[in-house]
């Protein structure tokens, strides 16, 4: 197995990188990733407005993938996430769902027996995600706190072990990073940001020729997900719906106005954040309605 080290990390996603680490279609590997603030904090004395934008979000990369070319999909599968003893948190009066409602503060919570110990009585069960992945964008260099079809800061909580994401292929080799992993995160990241932590995450990560399914795309097991990222959240939630019921078209005996229909009975919007420079929605269906409908994955 491969193994990229959590130094090895970018702040932007952009189509001039090279590739850290260069590995082969189906290869695993084994990604080491440092905290959204770049393990600076390590006591609660330490506040966000101390660490620099320039230490925000590192995604461990870029990882080039042997054969991958513009217009493949890349498949990850997120085998596992290990975290670390201990998250962090931050909250800004200027940042996050209700500004100027909040104090700057930071908090340390301690991870153990499966739980991270927000205080002496409140324990949340874990839930390890990933916030940062993707994939480097054709043309502009995006920031890694930011995110559009090409993945970034979807901040999208299902993103878990034992799911697959699909993400484009935009240049060669693909250029796959990853970081910002939460020990737990509610939908919303409403304080703008989740129990943030560092992580050793194992990937699998495969080319598939062309592009079967809406980008991006998330397996989750028991559903499936379109992810949309846009300036109004209004629109992240259309364009989300617009990507499922499309492809439901595409792969299935439906019209779009039985599809859109489908989904208004089985589906579900939902919020993944509200608090980057662009927000994301994404779209839920349970895989048993993809079955009904004859539809398989790639």
């Amino acid at each position: 197995m491969h193994s990229i080290d959590s130094h090895t990390c970018v702040l932007t996603m952009s189509p001039d990188q090279e590739p850290r680490l260069r590995i082969e279609s189906g290869d695993e590997v084994t990604v080491h990733t440092m905290d959204c603030f770049s393990n600076t904090i390590t006591d609660e004395s330490q506040l966000f407005s101390n660490v620099g934008w320039d230490k925000v979000n590192p995604a461990t990369g870029p990882i080039a993938i042997n054969g991958a070319k513009p217009g493949d999909t890349l498949k990850v599968d997120i085998l596992s996430i290990e975290i670390g003893d201990h998250a962090t948190m931050t909250t800004h009066p200027d940042f996050g769902a209700l500004p100027g409602t909040v104090e700057e503060r930071t908090r340390i919570i301690p991870i153990r027996d499966g739980k991270a110990h927000f205080s002496d009585d409140i324990a949340i069960e874990l839930r390890p995600m990933i916030g940062v992945i993707g994939t480097s964008p054709a043309t502009d260099s995006v920031p890694t706190g930011e995110p559009r079809q090409h993945g970034g800061n979807m901040d999208t909580k299902e993103i878990v072990a034992d799911s697959t994401l699909y993400l484009p292929v935009a240049v060669p080799g693909a250029n796959l990073s990853l970081g910002d992993v939460h020990a737990v995160m509610g939908d919303g990241e409403v304080a703008v940001c989740g129990a943030e932590i560092a992580a050793e995450v194992k990937i699998r990560v495969t080319v598939l020729p062309g592009r079967p399914l809406p980008l991006p795309f998330l397996d989750s097991g028991d559903a499936v997900y379109t992810i949309s990222s846009e300036l109004d959240l209004t629109d992240a939630v259309k364009e989300s719906t617009r990507m499922m019921r499309d492809w439901l078209v595409d792969v299935s005996p439906l019209d779009p106005t039985d599809a859109l229909m489908l989904l208004s009975l089985t589906g579900d919007t939902q919020i993944s954040q509200i608090v980057d420079p662009r927000m994301t929605a994404r779209f839920r269906l349970p895989k048993t309605i993809l079955e009904q409908c004859g539809v398989k994955l790639p």
